[in-house]
């Protein structure tokens, strides 16, 4: 027992500094993160957007079971450093610039969004001759079709998703 009575307490008035400076603290913190101050904070992509519906357009590639595929859309790259388009994802089929998938070959124009670029981007796959999603179909004209367009600057990576509309198809599923 005789240990507990020598130690003496904290006195009130180090212990009310304290607490001021622990509630200055947080409310600093909390009015940071209120008023968006940080709103790039861990995200140096955040910048890069997709700017109201893009478009879906399937038309035959020429011979029996080849489509085109045509996408359109409106992205916007309000930071500095320019962002490369990786790849697409349109109902459920992923390309990627070049070479795609079942024969095709993809072009996105422009394929590199520089800082500080808004306006019309094109996603174009040719000769694809393979499965297509019934989302593609004439049979959704008008409808929705998922679409996700996934961007890079420099190590980030960034998957942008979208629902776009589709405005025409002579795929009858």
């Amino acid at each position: 027992m005789r240990i507990l009575k020598s130690r003496r307490a904290i006195s009130g008035a180090v212990t009310a500094l304290i607490l001021v400076i622990v509630s200055v603290a947080l409310a600093l913190a909390v009015a940071v993160f209120a008023f968006g101050l940080f709103s790039s904070f861990g995200n140096t992509n955040a910048g890069v957007q997709i700017i109201g519906t893009p478009t879906v357009v399937v038309t035959s590639g020429g011979t029996s079971n080849v489509w085109d595929i045509n996408i359109t859309l409106t992205m916007k790259n309000s930071g500095s450093a320019p962002a490369a388009i990786d790849s697409v994802i349109v109902g459920n089929l992923t390309f990627t610039p070049g070479s795609g998938p079942a024969g095709s070959t993809v072009t996105i124009t422009p394929s590199s969004l520089s800082g500080g670029f808004d306006g019309s981007v094109t996603i174009l796959v040719s000769k694809y001759n393979g499965y297509l999603p019934g989302s593609l179909a004439e049979t959704n004209l008008r409808g929705t079709v998922p679409v996700s367009i996934t961007v890079s600057e420099g190590s980030l990576t960034l998957t942008l998703p979208a629902q776009a509309t589709l405005q025409s198809s002579t795929y009858t599923g």
